[in-house]
C-alpha cells in the first residue's frame, strides 16, 4: 500500500516549498497570479507599501536642502541664522528645564519655521499629549486636546498615534501617550 505524500508546491519567488497547510492558513498565497511563500508575501507587501507611500507623500524640503523640490502654496521660509538657531536651542533648553522642574510650559508655535499646510496629504508638525491611566486624567486630556484644537482653527489633524508606556514623575507609572500629527 502506497503512503500518500503531503501535497506541496514551489514558491515562484524563491523556490521554497509551499505546503497545503500554508495556503489554508493564509501565510502563503497567490499574488498577481504567482504562488508565494510567507517570506515572499512579506517582501511583496513591503514593496507595495513603499510604492503606495511614494505616491501619497511628497518629499519634505528642508531649509538647507537645495536638491529637494520647492513647495508651492506656502509662505516663504526665512533663512535661519546662527542667532536664530541659538535662540531656538535656548528656548528648547528652557522648556526642558521647566518640564523637569514640574512647571507647566505653554505650547509655543512660534519656534517652528515650517509653515502649516492644511490642504496637503502629509503632516508638517506633531504634538504630544499624555495622561495617567485613570478616567479623570483621560477626561482632562480630552479637554486639553479639544481646547488646543479650538484655539488653533488652522490646524487639520492628519494622523494620530497612541501607545501606553511608563512616564517618570514622583514615581514611574503607565501613561497613555497620544501623538497628533497635523
Amino acid at each position: 500500500m502506497k503512503q500518500k505524500q503531503d501535497e506541496h508546491s514551489v514558491c515562484q519567488g524563491c523556490g521554497a516549498s509551499v505546503y497545503r497547510e500554508h495556503l489554508d492558513s493564509g501565510i502563503a498565497r497567490y499574488e498577481e497570479g504567482r504562488l508565494l511563500c510567507s517570506h515572499c508575501v512579506a517582501e511583496f507587501e513591503a514593496k507595495r507599501d513603499r510604492e503606495t507611500t511614494a505616491e501619497v507623500f511628497e518629499p519634505i524640503a528642508f531649509d538647507d536642502d537645495d536638491s529637494a523640490p520647492a513647495r508651492s502654496g506656502g509662505s516663504a521660509v526665512k533663512e535661519a541664522t546662527k542667532e536664530d538657531v541659538k535662540e531656538d536651542l535656548s528656548k528648547s533648553r528652557m522648556a526642558a528645564t521647566a518640564a523637569k522642574a514640574g512647571m507647566g510650559v505653554a505650547w509655543d508655535e512660534s519656534r517652528f519655521r515650517r509653515p502649516l499646510q492644511p490642504l496637503t496629504a502629509g503632516a508638517t508638525r506633531c504634538r504630544l499629549f499624555h495622561c495617567r491611566l485613570s478616567e479623570g486624567a483621560m477626561d482632562h486630556m480630552i479637554h486639553e486636546i479639544n481646547d488646543w484644537m479650538d484655539e488653533n482653527e488652522d490646524i487639520v489633524i492628519k494622523f494620530v498615534s497612541s501607545t501606553i508606556g511608563p512616564f517618570e514623575g514622583k514615581r514611574v507609572e503607565p501613561n497613555l501617550i497620544m501623538t497628533v500629527f497635523y
